[in-house]
């Protein structure tokens, strides 16, 4: 039997005799904002009831379920019968992948403007900083700048591609396949590489933007083969490359460290004169610190407006996240069919969650799941992230991630990161 609760002028109610109109949503709503509770009526203990309502409407397996329940205006399915032609990549470490090249139409001849190319493949712009940081490095290595940091363990890669000349070979001229060149495992849509470094822990460099449509908010680094933590570096690539120069010279050789240090040196003059800061925190990283309404498994942050007064726009998802891992962890370690459907079955009130909060207007929820399921890693969610993030950027009108997202789960790898080779053009 349904509850009591009061009505929007205080006075306590059986549900029945309560005149407000009944939450479409019932037991399974969410929604913390004041106004909405003083215009609808809801059952109590509405989390408890909800869990069960899911329990009982689920006919599908739950893993079906979840993928399947995502109402999404931009979800467009995955599929799996149509082979697709493949051709061959090289990774970092020497070794090959195969990556699949959707039916899509070759893009149009690449714009003489390098800056119009660059945006016509990877479909954002770059910041004066990344340009005026190829300059830098055609003083110090004029045949190869991608080169030039080679002394410090940094070959430039990604969209600096472009620069050099590498990708103009390549017959294969999908805007997938640029998409995920030079995107290592646990990169987001949200971050790029730019600046590869270590093998081993597959550490790299890359811009951090919270809108395809800005520029980036500060360079981070990532080490694909440890985690998904994405760690800020500076706000620039001049500071970036400074703060891991200047962590490297304590760790190397004197001899080595004597490079090191003229490369630092000559960036530092560089940067100077350019008027590039290098500071690692500046007031424009502090400013969006301020509007991060979650930190998200990769630690980074997600920005999306959200509105103070009526708290629209985000709210948090119905598990923490050392629970949410704990289910996904267990998904992942189920040794058997019906094990898995019923960890799944655990994850199936989240989403839900997720998708109630994303038909009430906080876009951020379903973002925040499609990327914490994405940072998790593994295949076996891959569909339901897809579906949460084409979700939440569509409604964000973040779209250039969407495609981003779609290209890289197509292909994604563990390993060293995805890139077109010239041998295989």
């Amino acid at each position: 039997m349904a509850g009591n609760e009061k009505d929007g002028k205080g006075m306590i109610l059986s549900y029945e005799d309560d005149p407000r109109m009944p939450c479409k949503y019932g037991p399974l709503c969410y929604q913390k904002n004041p106004t909405h509770h003083q215009k609808y009526k809801h059952p109590t203990k509405r989390k408890q009831e909800a869990e069960k309502n899911v329990n009982k409407k689920q006919k599908l397996t739950a893993k079906d379920n979840i993928a399947k329940k995502v109402p999404s205006p931009a979800r467009k399915e995955v599929s799996t019968t149509k082979k697709e032609p493949e051709f061959q990549t090289a990774c970092t470490d020497n070794k090959t992948t195969q990556l699949s090249i959707p039916d899509e139409d070759d893009l149009s001849a690449s714009p003489e403007n390098v800056r119009e190319s660059i945006k016509q493949k990877f479909l954002v712009d770059m910041p004066e900083d990344f340009y005026s940081f190829w300059s830098f490095c055609e003083s110090l290595s004029s045949n190869k700048p991608e080169e030039a940091l080679k002394d410090a363990g940094l070959l430039l890669v990604g969209p600096f591609d472009v620069l050099s000349g590498k990708l103009k070979k390549i017959k294969h001229r999908k805007l997938s396949l640029y998409l995920i060149h030079w995107r290592y495992y646990y990169d987001p849509p949200e971050f790029q590489t730019i600046i590869k470094g270590d093998n081993s822990k597959q550490y790299h460099m890359g811009y951090f933007r919270d809108d395809p449509q800005e520029l980036p908010c500060f360079v981070a680094c990532n080490m694909a083969a440890v985690d998904c933590t994405i760690k800020p570096l500076a706000e620039n690539i001049f500071g970036a490359v400074n703060a891991y120069l200047e962590e490297m010279k304590e760790k190397i050789d004197p001899f080595r460290k004597m490079k090191v240090a003229k490369i630092q040196t000559s960036l530092q003059t560089w940067a100077k004169e350019k008027n590039f800061t290098l500071d690692r925190t500046t007031p424009e990283m502090k400013t969006r610190d301020r509007k991060v309404v979650t930190k998200s498994f990769h630690k980074a942050g997600i920005v999306v407006p959200w509105n103070k007064k009526t708290e629209l726009g985000y709210r948090e998802l119905l598990e923490t996240d050392a629970n949410l891992k704990k289910i996904l962890a267990n998904i992942l370690d189920s040794r058997s069919e019906v094990e898995k459907n019923a960890h799944f079955g655990k994850l199936q009130p989240i989403v839900t969650g997720a998708n109630i909060a994303t038909d009430e207007c906080d876009f951020g929820t379903s973002l925040e799941l499609g990327i914490d399921l994405f940072c998790f890693g593994g295949e076996v969610f891959h569909r339901t992230a897809l579906n949460l993030l084409q979700t939440g950027y569509s409604l964000l009108h973040r779209n250039e991630f969407i495609q981003i997202a779609e290209a890289h789960l197509k292909n994604r790898r563990k390993g060293a990161a995805l890139s077109i080779v010239e041998e295989n053009a």
